[in-house]
């Protein structure tokens, strides 16, 4: 049995995200004019990416600041921060 970490299933859904955007975006100038409500629908669904990917990518940055901040120590008394 083997132990699949987070990390692991990240990276294999994010190359699948990239194969598929790399192919909406290769098809983008196919879209035919009479594809309105089509292109009504792609727009909800691009603005539905974008606040995805916005909520992603907040919360890797507050994590990646969260681990930052494990590595600094303040001095109180002489009001130094220590970083190791």
């Amino acid at each position: 049995m083997s132990v699949r970490f987070s990390s692991t299933k990240i990276s294999s859904v994010s190359k699948k995200v990239d194969k598929y955007l790399n192919e909406i975006y290769e098809l983008k100038d196919k879209i035919g004019e009479d594809e309105v409500e089509f292109l009504d629908e792609l727009l909800e669904d691009v603005e539905s990416w974008r606040t995805c990917i916005d909520e992603i990518e907040l919360s890797i940055k507050s994590y990646i600041n969260t681990e930052k901040q494990k590595n600094y120590k303040l001095d109180k008394k002489n009001k130094e921060i220590i970083i190791y």
